[in-house]
C-alpha cells in the first residue's frame, strides 16, 4: 500500500478538511474548542458498533461549512487515536488496497462523491472489503449529492443507502446554542461568531460570509470573472482542480469589452493573487492543489461553501461559450468529462456533450460514451459517423456483442430512412420531418406502430404511453379519433393537465367517458394557475435540496402549465427532465423549431441550433 498513514492522533486537522477557523485573538488554537453537537452519539455508535470484529461506513450529510468534517475528526480522535489514518486523494489510490486491505485503519474520503463516480463496482466492492477487514470508512457528502447517489440501482447506490449516515443541521439547535454560549466564554472564536449575524456560528468559523464578500465585492472585473469560472465548473458537476491555462481560456467569456483587450496573462496576474489569498488561516476563495506529487500545482479549486452560494445565485444562468470549451478541450480526467457531457445533454448543449463524449471514446475508449455519442448521432442522421464510431469499437474489440447489436440497429434505420427520404435527397441535405420523427428514438416509436396497428394490444399500450410521454398530441389525438379507448385515455389526461375545459367538453360531447370524467373533475377543483407559484417554488427548493423525484414532478407541472420561461430556466439549471419535457411542449404545439431542438438542441446562449457540429 503506497498510502502515507499517520497515527489519527498525529493528523493535520486542516489536510483532513477542516475550515481554518477565524483568528480573532492572538494565541488562539489552530481550532476552536469544539462545541458538542447532538449527532455526536449516533455518530459514535456509528463507528464503534461492529467493532473490532468489523469495520463501519458511515456518511455525514450535510451542506457546507455545517461542521461535518469537524465533527467527524473529534469522533474518530476520541475513539480510535491509536489507528492508522489513509487519506486516498482519488479512487485509483482507494483501489489500491481492494486485494489486501489492511486493518484497524480509519479511510478518510472527505468529499466522497469524488471517489463514487469514478470506476464505481470497483470502488463499492473496495468499500465492503475495507469494513469487512475491520476498518472504518469514512466520508461527508452535501445533501443533493447524497440524494444522487442514492436515487438509482447500480451497486454503488445501494452501498451509499446501505451507510451509517449522519444527518447535519445547517444550524445550531437550542440546546447546541446553550453549549456554545458556555464554550464561548474560553474561546473569543466562539464568542464572536455568536455575536455575528449575518450566517451561522459553524458558517461564520469557516469564513463563509466573507468568501461570499469576495465574489460579490472583488477588486476587479478579472477576479469575478475567475471565481466565476471556477464555480461554474463546479456547477456542472467537475471536481478536478483547474488549471491556469483553462481558467484564462474560460475567463473570456466572463469579460466585456475592452476588458478582453490586454493578455491572459494580465488577466491571471489581476485575479489570481486576490483569488487564491487567504482570508484567514488559509481559507480562500480558490486554493492551490497538487497532482499528487511533491512541488506539483495542478489548479485551483474552489472553497466548497463560495461554490455553493454562487450555484444558488446563478442556478438558471447559462455558461458562456467560452467556458464550454474551456471545459470540453481541457479537462483530462474522465470522470470530469462524463459528468460534463451528462450536464450538458442535461441542458440540450448537444455541441459540447458531442465534443466530450467524442474525447472519452476516442482518449479513453469509454463503451458507455460510445452509446450515448451513437444516439446522439442519428437523432442529427449523422448514421455514416455513428456507424464508423461502432466498427471502430468493434476493431478494438471483435467480441464486443453491444457494439455488433448496435452497428446491425444503425445500418437498419439507415435504410428505413432512406425509403422515407424525398427521392434524390442525400443524408447531406438536412433533417426532413418524416425521417426526424424515425430517428429522434431510434425507430422504437416506428416499430410499436407497426405491432400496434397489427393488433398488437400490449404495443398499443406501450405506444399510447411514448406518445404522451413525449408530447405526440396530434397522433394521439387522431388515434381516439378512430375509436381506440387508450388514445382517448391518454388525450382527456393532457387536457386535464393544461386545464383545458373546452377541449374536454367537445370530445365529451363525441361520447367519450375519459373527456367527460376528467372535465368533471376539472370544474370540481381550482384552476391550475392558482398557487401554481408557489407551488413551483416549493418545488425548487426541494430540487435544491437534490430530490430528484421533486425535479421530475416540477418539469411536468411546467409541462402542463405550458410555462416555456420556466422550463428554460429548468433547462439552464441542468434540472433533471427539463429538456424532455421542453421538447415534449415542442411537440404538443407542433412548434416549428421542434426538429432541431430535437436534433441540435441550443447554443451556450439558449439560441436554437439548425445544423450539425461540423468536424
Amino acid at each position: 500500500m503506497s498510502l502515507d498513514r499517520p497515527r489519527v492522533d498525529l493528523a493535520v486537522p486542516r489536510e483532513l478538511g477542516i475550515h481554518s477557523a477565524v483568528p480573532v485573538v492572538d494565541g488562539d488554537d489552530d481550532l476552536p474548542a469544539y462545541v458538542k453537537r447532538d449527532f455526536d452519539s449516533r455518530l459514535r455508535i456509528a463507528l464503534a458498533t461492529n467493532l473490532p470484529a468489523r469495520g463501519s461506513f458511515v456518511v455525514m450529510v450535510g451542506g457546507s461549512s455545517t461542521g461535518k468534517t469537524r465533527s467527524l475528526y473529534e469522533a474518530i480522535y476520541e475513539l480510535v487515536p491509536e489507528w492508522d489514518l489513509a487519506q486516498p486523494a482519488d479512487a485509483a489510490e482507494l483501489l489500491e488496497v481492494k486485494n489486501a486491505p489492511p486493518h484497524g485503519t480509519v479511510f478518510w474520503l472527505d468529499e466522497l462523491q469524488q471517489f463514487l463516480g469514478a470506476h464505481p463496482p470497483l470502488t463499492s466492492e473496495c468499500i465492503r472489503a475495507l469494513v469487512r477487514h475491520g476498518n472504518l470508512v469514512v466520508g461527508t457528502l452535501w445533501p443533493d449529492q447524497y440524494a444522487k447517489w442514492t436515487a438509482g440501482r447500480d451497486d454503488v447506490h445501494l452501498l451509499v443507502k446501505s451507510a451509517f449516515v449522519i444527518p447535519v443541521p445547517d444550524a445550531l439547535n437550542a440546546v447546541e446554542l446553550s453549549i456554545a454560549e458556555d464554550v464561548a466564554r474560553c474561546d473569543s472564536r466562539i464568542r464572536d461568531a455568536l455575536e455575528a449575524s449575518e450566517a451561522g456560528l459553524t458558517q461564520v468559523l469557516a469564513g463563509g460570509p466573507r468568501l461570499v464578500m469576495c465574489w460579490e465585492q472583488p477588486p476587479n472585473v478579472y477576479a469575478k470573472a475567475m471565481i466565476t469560472a471556477a464555480a461554474d465548473a463546479h456547477r456542472l458537476g467537475v471536481q478536478s482542480p483547474l488549471s491556469k491555462a483553462l481558467l484564462a481560456d474560460a475567463m473570456y467569456g466572463y469579460l466585456r469589452g475592452h476588458h478582453r483587450v490586454p493578455t491572459a496573462d494580465h488577466w491571471l496576474a489581476e485575479a489570481l493573487p486576490y483569488a487564491t489569498q487567504p482570508l484567514y488561516g488559509d481559507v480562500s476563495p480558490l486554493f492551490p492543489a497538487d497532482d499528487g506529487r511533491a512541488g506539483t500545482l495542478a489548479g485551483y479549486t474552489i472553497a466548497d461553501y463560495l461554490a455553493q452560494h454562487v450555484r444558488r445565485k446563478r442556478r438558471t444562468e447559462p455558461l458562456p461559450h467560452e467556458a464550454w470549451e474551456a471545459l470540453v478541450t481541457g479537462l483530462r480526467r474522465p470522470e470530469d468529462l462524463r459528468r460534463l457531457a451528462t450536464a450538458a445533454s442535461a441542458r440540450l448543449r448537444y455541441r459540447y456533450a458531442e465534443k466530450a463524449l467524442t474525447r472519452l471514446v476516442q482518449e479513453f475508449g469509454h463503451g458507455k460514451a460510445a452509446a450515448e455519442l451513437v444516439d446522439l448521432l442519428v437523432r442529427q442522421d449523422r448514421l455514416d459517423d455513428a456507424a464508423e464510431i461502432l466498427r471502430q469499437r468493434l476493431l478494438a474489440d471483435p467480441q464486443d456483442r453491444f457494439a455488433t447489436r448496435k452497428l446491425m440497429h444503425v445500418q437498419d434505420l439507415a435504410q428505413r430512412a432512406d425509403q422515407i427520404r424525398t427521392p434524390g435527397r442525400t443524408r447531406t441535405g438536412g433533417l426532413p420531418g418524416a425521417v426526424a420523427g424515425l430517428l429522434a428514438d431510434g425507430g422504437v416509436c416506428d416499430d410499436l406502430r407497426r405491432e400496434a396497428d397489427a393488433g398488437d394490444a400490449i404495443a398499443t399500450e406501450k405506444l399510447i404511453e411514448r406518445l404522451a410521454d413525449r408530447g405526440h398530441l396530434r397522433e394521439i389525438r387522431d388515434r381516439a379519433d378512430r375509436g381506440e379507448p387508450r388514445a382517448a385515455e391518454a388525450l382527456a389526461d393532457l387536457y386535464a393537465g393544461w386545464g383545458d375545459a373546452e377541449l374536454l367538453r367537445q370530445r365529451a360531447e363525441r361520447g367519450e367517458r375519459a373527456a367527460e370524467l376528467r372535465l368533471s373533475k376539472l370544474r370540481r377543483t381550482a384552476p391550475r394557475s392558482e398557487g401554481s407559484a408557489l407551488e413551483i417554488a416549493g418545488l425548487r427548493a426541494k430540487v435544491d435540496d437534490g430530490s430528484h423525484e421533486a425535479a421530475l414532478q416540477l418539469c411536468t407541472l411546467l409541462f402542463e402549465l405550458r410555462d416555456e420561461d420556466n422550463l428554460r430556466a429548468e433547462l439552464n439549471a441542468g434540472t433533471a427532465g427539463a429538456g424532455d419535457r421542453l421538447i415534449a411542449l415542442y411537440t404538443a404545439q407542433e412548434h416549428p423549431s421542434l426538429i432541431s431542438l430535437r436534433a441540435y438542441g441550443l447554443d451556450a446562449a439558449g439560441a436554437l441550433v439548425t445544423q450539425p457540429l461540423m468536424p
